[in-house]
Parts: C-alpha cells; sequence; structure tokens
C-alpha cells in the first residue's frame, strides 16, 4: 500500500493536471447524461421539471418497442451504415492500391488532398448540391422524377453521398499503412513490398471503428434529405429519436431511444477499442516515423520532393493504372466540386433575393472568433486530458480509460437532455450552447497520446530516470513533441463545429443567432431549390470556404493518425 500511495504521489501532476478537464466534463457531459437517464424512466412533464415528473420505470421502453415503426427504423440504420461502410471500404481499397502505384510523390498526394475535400464541405451543403443536381428540373441527367422522394432510390443515393464525402480519409490511412510497410517502420529492420495486405489492415482498423457508432448515421445529411415519402427505408435512430422528441415533444420515449442507442454504441466503442489496440495499432501508429516526418503520413504539402517515391515500390504499368483510376475516382470529385463553387455563380440570379439580402455577414466572421477561441480551448482540453496515459503504471490508469471511453460513447450530439438541462440553466437562445457542444473532442485524447506513445515514449522514460519532473517533461518533452498532431486535430475540431447546424436549430428559435451553415440550412429549407437554386448553393459554396482553405494551408499538419479523430464522427 505504501508503495502504492509513493506511486501516487510520485505523478501527482499528472492528476492535476486531468482535474479541471474532468470536472468540466462532469458538468457538461454527465450531468446531462444523469438527466437523460432519468428521463427515460419519467414521464416527463415540462411544467413538474425532469425530477418533479412522474417515475415509470420501464413504460417508455414498452412504448419504443411496441412501436411498429421503430423495427423498421432499427433495419434502415443497419443498413445505410453496412451498406456504407462496404461501399466506401471496397472503394477506399481500389483507390489505396492504385494510388500506391503512383511514382510521382507530389501527384499521388494531389490526388489525395483532392479525395479529402468533400469531408471538409458541410453535410448539409452536400444535400443541397444532391437536391440540385437530382431534381427533374435540371437537364444535367435528364431525370423524369424526384429521386430523393422514391423509396428505391434513396437508400442508395444517402450512402453513395456519405461515401463520396468520407473516402479520403480510408484512402489516406491505408496509403500510410502501405508506406510504413514498405519502408520497414511498420517492423523495424523488416521491409515488405505488400500493398494489398497493409491497406486492407488499416481499412479493417477503420471499419472497426465505424463500428463503434452502429447506431448513428450522418444526421446532419439525412434531417435535410429525408421526407415523409421515404420514412419506411430512411428514417434512422437519429432523425427518429429527434422527430418525436424535438417535433412530437414525446420526451419519455425520445429519452428511451437515446438511452438505447447510447448503451449499444457503449458496447461497441469498448469492443473496437480494444480490438483495435490489439491487432491493429501498429498499422495505425507506427514507430520512429514521427521523428522524421511530424507524424506516420502521406505528405500532404505540395512542396513534397516529387522524386522521392515516400517508400512506394512502383513500376511503369502500375503507374499508368494507378493515375488512370484515380483520375475516374477525381472526375467524379471535381464533378461535385464544380456544381458546388463554379456553377452557382455563372446561372446567374433567378426571381429570388439577391445574395446580399440573405448572407449573414455579421455572424460569419463572428462565429469564426467563437468558434475558433473554443476551438484553442479545446485542444488544451486534450493536452491535459493525454498526458497522463503517456505514463503506462499510472495507478487508476485502466480506469482513467473508462472513463475516458465512456463519455466518448456519449458524444457530442444535440440530444434532448443536453437542451432539457441547457433550458434548466437559462441557456437556451443564447450561443453558449453553440459553443461548448464540440469543447470536449475526448478522441483525440486518445489520438494524442497514441502518438506520443508510439514515437516518444522512451525519451520520456529517460527522462524519468533521469530525474525529472513529470511538470519539466509535460512543458520541454510533451508539448514540443505532439504541437504538430495537435494542430491537425484543433483543424477537424474546429472543422465540426462549423460544419454542423443541428445546434443552432435545437438551441435557439432565434434566426439571428444562428451559425453560418445553420443559415443556409434554413433558407434551404424555406426556399425553393429548384426556382432560386443559385442563393442557396452560394451561400453554401461561401460558408464552406473556411474549412477548405485549413485543409489547403494545414494539409502537412493532416496526418493519418489525426484523421483517425475524425474517423468516428463519419
Amino acid at each position: 500500500m505504501d508503495l502504492y500511495l509513493k506511486r501516487i504521489w510520485k505523478y501527482k501532476f499528472h492528476y492535476l493536471l486531468a482535474f479541471l478537464p474532468l470536472l468540466l466534463i462532469f458538468l457538461l457531459k454527465i450531468i446531462p447524461f444523469i438527466v437523460g437517464i432519468r428521463m427515460a424512466f419519467t414521464d416527463v412533464k415540462p411544467l413538474y421539471g425532469i425530477f418533479g415528473s412522474e417515475w415509470t420505470g420501464l413504460a417508455n421502453f414498452k412504448a419504443l418497442f411496441g412501436m411498429p415503426e421503430f423495427v423498421n427504423v432499427l433495419g434502415n440504420t443497419l443498413a445505410i451504415k453496412l451498406s456504407y461502410m462496404g461501399v466506401v471500404g471496397t472503394v477506399a481499397l481500389v483507390l489505396a492500391l492504385a494510388l500506391s502505384g503512383i511514382q510521382s510523390a507530389r501527384l499521388r498526394n494531389a490526388f489525395v488532398l483532392l479525395f479529402l475535400i468533400p469531408y471538409f464541405i458541410p453535410s448539409s451543403v452536400v444535400a443541397d448540391v444532391a437536391a440540385y443536381l437530382l431534381s427533374p428540373t435540371q437537364s444535367i441527367f435528364s431525370i423524369d422524377s424526384l429521386l430523393l422522394t422514391d423509396p428505391a432510390y434513396f437508400r442508395a443515393i444517402v450512402y453513395l453521398l456519405e461515401a463520396l464525402k468520407t473516402c479520403g480519409i480510408p484512402v489516406l490511412l491505408a496509403l500510410a499503412a502501405i508506406q510504413a510497410y514498405q519502408s520497414g517502420s511498420h517492423a523495424p529492420g523488416v521491409r515488405q513490398t505488400s500493398t494489398f495486405y497493409p491497406a486492407l489492415r488499416a481499412l479493417v482498423a477503420f471499419l472497426l471503428i465505424q463500428l463503434s457508432t452502429i447506431l448513428s448515421t450522418d444526421f446532419d445529411l439525412l434531417y435535410l434529405l429525408n421526407n415523409p415519402l421515404v420514412y419506411s427505408v430512411g428514417d434512422t435512430v437519429d432523425t427518429f429519436g429527434f422527430r418525436i422528441g424535438f417535433m412530437n415533444a414525446n420526451y419519455g420515449v425520445t429519452s428511451a431511444v437515446w438511452l438505447f442507442q447510447f448503451a449499444v454504441q457503449l458496447v461497441f466503442t469498448l469492443a473496437a477499442y480494444f480490438l483495435v489496440r490489439k491487432w491493429f495499432l501498429r498499422d495505425l501508429f507506427t514507430r520512429g516515423s514521427a521523428q522524421a516526418s511530424g507524424g506516420k503520413r502521406v505528405n500532404l504539402d505540395k512542396a513534397a520532393d516529387t522524386r522521392s517515391n515516400s517508400g512506394f515500390g512502383t513500376s511503369a504499368g502500375r503507374n499508368a493504372l494507378g493515375i488512370v483510376v484515380a483520375s475516374l475516382y477525381s472526375a467524379i470529385v471535381l464533378f461535385f466540386l464544380y456544381f458546388l463553387f463554379v456553377h452557382p455563380f455563372l446561372i446567374g440570379e433567378g426571381g429570388g433575393p439577391a445574395l446580399s439580402d440573405v448572407f449573414p455577414g455579421q455572424n460569419f466572421m463572428l462565429f469564426l472568433i467563437l468558434y475558433g477561441t473554443v476551438t484553442v480551448i479545446g485542444l488544451l482540453i486534450i493536452l491535459m486530458l493525454a498526458y497522463p496515459l503517456t505514463v503506462s503504471r499510472l495507478p487508476g490508469r485502466g480506469l482513467y480509460k473508462l472513463v475516458l471511453l465512456f463519455v466518448l460513447a456519449i458524444g457530442t450530439g444535440s440530444t434532448l437532455h443536453e437542451y432539457m438541462a441547457y433550458r434548466g440553466m437559462g441557456a437556451v437562445n443564447t450561443t453558449y450552447p453553440l459553443l461548448i457542444s464540440g469543447l470536449v473532442a475526448i478522441v483525440g485524447v486518445f489520438v494524442l497520446k497514441s502518438v506520443f506513445n508510439a514515437n516518444y515514449a522512451s525519451l520520456k522514460l529517460q527522462a524519468e530516470q533521469e530525474g525529472r519532473g513529470e511538470m519539466h517533461a509535460f512543458f520541454t518533452l510533451f508539448v514540443p513533441k505532439v504541437w504538430k498532431p495537435l494542430l491537425g486535430l484543433g483543424v477537424l475540431n474546429f472543422v465540426g463545429l462549423w460544419n454542423f447546424y443541428i445546434p443552432s436549430f435545437v438551441y435557439t428559435s432565434n434566426p439571428e443567432l444562428y451559425s453560418p451553415i445553420a443559415s443556409v440550412a434554413m433558407l434551404s429549407r424555406s426556399m425553393d431549390l429548384q426556382q432560386s437554386p443559385e442563393i442557396v448553393l452560394q451561400m453554401g459554396a461561401i460558408v464552406s470556404l473556411p474549412s477548405v482553405i485549413l485543409l489547403l494551408a494545414l494539409s502537412k499538419f493532416l496526418t493519418s493518425e489525426v484523421f483517425l479523430g475524425a474517423s468516428r464522427r463519419l
């Protein structure tokens, strides 16, 4: 016992460092979580409050599982999720193998960068472009019917759009794994020429991470595309719970939906974490590479030396085939980007209002500053929470990880119980909930500690053996070694805040307080997209620019490890 207490005292800085972030997590996540559990077993009457309403036990769950449509909703969710995983996994594998055959590092990196751009475009804007392109009033595809209202086509459209939006991430992960195997950094001293095996392992790890959110889909995309005509095939757990909760005021059953979803995804989150940690960690975090390049990655910097093949062994035939395959997929991405960033500004103005009349210019700059500030605070929280995980012998480390995984499973969505908690604090109809909804990005904690442990664990141990204090190691070793992946995580955290429009709809009824992307989403729902498409698409293009500019400007910090943090939010 004395030895255990001495170890606790030795690492006291780690406990003190994590205390404030954990307190913040308790206030922002655990208290609303407790409220949500209470609501799931209560006949919620807002007049009496959450804890003043009548306790009904399992009545809400019996009502939920007694709904015939809920079984259909579960089937839809699994069908869309698994179909998306199948499509994105197959396409990513083909593209990764093709790109690995390209000899020019600059050309290969340019393709990867292009494939990543759709991820940085808000899902609501992707939905608007899809609705425009698939409209029967447009002559692009000569469509005779509105496919988005046809149950026969709706699911396929959704998971193809999701795959287009996110395919660049698994491609990057697979390419990084191929490079690690061929350079010998995966297993020091051992070089392998295979491309299929490492790519497949990286993609399996990616799909396992996707399974951790098996009952979640791209809510922003589905919320705008869904309509009563396709509920039979397109209504998912997320859209169903949102509709019966925020629109039908069925608070108890909505909370039962959420608790069921959380319980299932907690099990899958824990399973995915331990499986990836046991079997695939070296495929995702390779020892020794970060010292050379700031992180294991396929270099996305356009200034990369074109004469370097970055560890890829290629032939003339594979080079040509790789360019052809990558060019075909690039044509699809460029087609989509053209109809967002170019076409709307060429078709002229319709009969609706001018762009200057509806564009939220003041809120655009305000939310850039606010979300930027929140992102910086969030990065400090990630630093403080990740550092204790760099000590393998830290007393209570296992429990600490389980707590973080639990909070990770809670997620950052705008749930009904979070709304009720904020309403109780008088924060509704303010920007406060919009800012703190994505403040704590737990997945970044695991990414940062894994990057450090894979590359610098020996330096940390050496500093400890030399008698240097833990505070000294934090400021002189940990922070200097992880600032690059931390900056990459900051980019993705900002993009997540900027592109997510649902919090504005949930927490405020005042359009003047809407975030820029929420203003675009509101406009697309209130205007006839077919009569005045140019205004909606022009606004969508402008609001998408900050995220895309961040990708282009800071691409060298967006490593394969960093994108693991985005994989679970897809």
